[in-house]
């Protein structure tokens, strides 16, 4: 008992803690950043173990209480994770729950980042702190299901929000679990809007995550490159509108730029891969455009993946689902006079009242 007195008071004394006493909870904060800042709830005991070895030096904490055990590897991560990722303690609907700092701001911009970031944690008033735990009003399954995922996504490379993909639980708890996600600002829209399809009358301004990286009107014969060299977003948002509406774009479409270069015959019908109600083609030299469907449309093609174009005067020119297609020719076609279209509006190839926009995630 004296040994374990003796060891505790050396550590207290050369980590130059101060302890702070709040009710019947004690709060260490250490003078030195150096290491994690560690805020417990129930009678905590901290360790700190090191064990030199030949050929490597391992070090970690554990911090102890009634009711858990956390073991830090202090050898893997940095002094910026050490000095800021600290442990967070949550009730979750009158459940404790014990996590990473790291874990919860894991998605940048959320709602939930923004609760447990350190600048606006003191300040928000989304959540209640009560002996040092942070209560959240929610099913604690769900969202451990949830925090799950959290930690599975803090551990991937090159992470993107809008790519945010959280699975939903077992079908009879989805609803309440969807209300969560979108509480908390987990939902991918969230990160860029629109995120798929295609889309009629679409305001600029309420494009999230999109930045315009060509404009152009339609009597300048577009160029392929712009696709390459000018505009290199993994998605692109391709739009059409009249120069007398700036603020609306007449039909818009959302594409990976992986599926933008369907590639298609010059003559005769192409048929189109659809992905999300919306189907891009390209024909070499002469034009690029795509071809979509409303969002509700039901697909009465049994094997339901393709959509079927034809062109005339280098351009898409067919009539059904007509609001829905956009189709630009190409430098190389501007001689074969015709086509160019936005949604409806057909044969606009030396047109100076409508524009062509693309957009590139940011």
């Amino acid at each position: 008992m004296f040994s374990v007195l003796l060891i505790t008071w050396l550590l207290l004394f050369n980590q130059q803690i101060v302890a702070k006493t709040v009710g019947a909870n004690i709060e260490y904060v250490e003078d030195d950043l150096d290491e994690e800042i560690l805020v417990t709830t129930e009678h905590p005991i901290l360790i700190e173990n090191t064990t030199n070895d030949d050929d490597n030096s391992h070090n970690t904490v554990i911090i102890e209480n009634e009711t858990s055990t956390h073991l830090i590897d202090q050898n893997n991560m940095d002094k910026s994770e050490l000095s800021l990722d600290d442990i967070i303690e949550l009730n979750v609907g009158g459940q404790r729950m014990t996590t990473f700092r790291s874990t919860l701001t894991v998605v940048p911009n959320s709602k939930l980042a923004r609760m447990f970031t350190k600048d606006n944690e003191t300040k928000t008033k989304s959540i209640s702190k009560e002996n040092t735990a942070y209560f959240l009003d929610y099913n604690p399954v769900q969202f451990a299901y949830l925090l799950d995922q959290l930690r599975a996504i803090k551990r991937m490379p090159n992470f993107v929000p809008y790519e945010l993909d959280i699975k939903q639980p077992n079908v009879d708890v989805r609803f309440n679990f969807s209300n969560m996600l979108n509480e908390l600002g987990l939902n991918p829209e969230r990160f860029l809007s629109p995120i798929v399809g295609a889309h009629l009358n679409l305001k600029t301004n309420s494009l999230i995550g999109w930045k315009e990286c060509y404009r152009s009107k339609y009597n300048t014969p577009f160029n392929a490159t712009v696709l390459t060299n000018t505009c290199k977003g993994k998605q692109l948002l391709i739009g059409c509108r009249s120069v007398n509406d700036k603020e609306t774009l007449t039909v818009a479409g959302v594409g990976e730029r992986e599926n933008i270069f369907n590639p298609c015959p010059v003559n005769g019908q192409c048929t189109i891969d659809k992905k999300n109600n919306i189907g891009f083609y390209y024909v070499a030299d002469y034009v690029w455009g795509f071809e979509a469907r409303p969002k509700d449309w039901v697909d009465t093609n049994y094997y339901g993946h393709s959509m079927q174009t034809a062109f005339s005067h280098t351009c898409d020119s067919r009539d059904d689902h007509s609001d829905y297609r956009l189709c630009w020719s190409f430098s190389s076609g501007v001689s074969r006079g015709g086509g160019d279209r936005c949604g409806r509006e057909k044969n606009l190839h030396n047109s100076k009242e409508w524009e062509r926009l693309i957009y590139e995630t940011i």
